[in-house]
């Protein structure tokens, strides 16, 4: 269960990898403010159910699609190899300082395709699941559940 006290933000720092990736390839879409609006106030006038969530953890299901390699310094290594001792046979010295390279299987918050790369996996999420992605919005999606609409906005 997440307590909300602590948020990690220094797990990568995504400017080194902006040279490497068009905007095409790590922008994802939004639902626009108008969109959003609109069903808002479709929703109150219909008196329909509404609900927020957040998927926790949801970047942790978005897997890697090429070969990306972190390098840890510091503290950031002793905690890895205190997490897992097989870590500190592959930890190096560099210039005085411990590193410590490790391939990403999963994606890593900071990480600049991961928006792009969790948008796919969440749309085809969708997809699998019947919903129909709206055709004016792409951050929209709609199925038909026990004869009744049901939206998915994000």
């Amino acid at each position: 269960m997440r307590c909300r006290k602590l948020k990690g933000r220094t797990c990568a720092d995504g400017s080194t990898q902006r040279k490497y990736f068009t905007k095409e390839q790590t922008s994802s879409p939004t639902v626009s403010t108008t969109t959003l609006m609109l069903f808002i106030i479709i929703d109150v006038y219909k008196k329909r159910d509404a609900t927020t969530d957040d998927v926790v953890g949801a970047y942790l299901n978005v897997d890697m699609p090429d070969f990306t390699v972190m390098k840890l310094t510091g503290d950031a290594v002793d905690i890895m190899c205190k997490v897992n001792p097989k870590y500190e046979k592959f930890m190096t010295i560099e210039k005085g300082k411990r590193v410590l390279y490790l391939q990403l299987l999963k994606a890593l918050y900071r990480c600049v395709q991961l928006a792009l790369l969790w948008y796919d996996l969440f749309t085809n999420t969708l997809k699998e699941a019947g919903f129909v992605l709206n055709p004016y919005d792409a951050c929209v999606a709609n199925r038909t559940v026990n004869g009744k609409q049901c939206t998915i906005v994000w």
